[in-house]
């Protein structure tokens, strides 16, 4: 059955690689990323959602530890107060997250604000429940560009390619940058993926599915 799909697979991807290369996928679009309302509406939400995550999380830490503190005392009821250390545990977990967010976000408004948005064939390879790789054409130069995405996996499905096969792109595939979909209605951070045995074979599989090709003629303005 994997020897039948093959074929369409490559097809669909070949299709949307030809979709990209026809729009001109890989040049440059007028202005900086930032520019346009939706993403920028989409970097306030995240930043907005990681403020929450780290705020949310430092007080369950501060409820757990006052918890923690009365469940010692010997006048007050233990069972109610075993709450302390599992609030600790979570405040603790869900504030390093929010402030991890938080700087992905500052990372991203320095992305988005200093370059444009360009298109590219896209294809994501997902590495167990919680990582994934996706990995864009350039058809500007046929080079494949692998890069890991930093989101929980409750995000991951943002950096799957649509119908059109195509993700946008606004960044340095060598240091990081920020991907979405068509429209900028979502934010994801990637980086790039550094083993070498790796990226080579996330660009054997980009060419085996058709989005590797030659140079574009037109450019592209999202």
């Amino acid at each position: 059955m994997d020897q039948a799909q093959g074929p369409d697979r490559a097809s669909r991807a070949g299709g949307a690689a030809r979709a990209a290369r026809a729009s001109g996928a890989g040049g440059a679009a007028a202005g900086v990323g930032l520019d346009l309302p939706a993403v920028a509406r989409a970097l306030r939400t995240y930043r907005w959602r990681a403020g929450a995550w780290a705020g949310g999380g430092l007080a369950a830490i501060v409820a757990g530890g006052l918890l923690t503190g009365l469940a010692e005392e010997p006048r007050t009821a233990v069972p109610p107060l075993d709450l302390g250390p599992a609030l600790l545990g979570v405040g603790l977990v869900t504030c390093v997250l929010g402030l991890g967010s938080l700087v992905i976000a500052r990372r991203m408004r320095r992305a988005l604000s200093a370059r444009p948005w360009s298109a590219h064939p896209a294809l994501l390879v997902p590495r167990g429940l919680n990582a994934a790789r996706v990995v864009l054409a350039d058809p500007a130069t046929g080079e494949a560009w692998p890069l890991a995405v930093v989101a929980t996996q409750q995000r991951i499905h943002l950096a799957r390619p649509g119908a059109g096969g195509v993700l946008w792109w606004c960044g340095d595939p060598r240091r990081g940058g920020v991907l979405a979909p068509p429209g900028g209605g979502a934010l994801i951070w990637t980086r790039p993926v550094r083993g070498a045995q790796e990226r080579r074979l996330l660009a054997r599989r980009a060419a085996q599915a058709g989005l590797l090709g030659p140079a574009a003629p037109e450019a592209l303005r999202p």
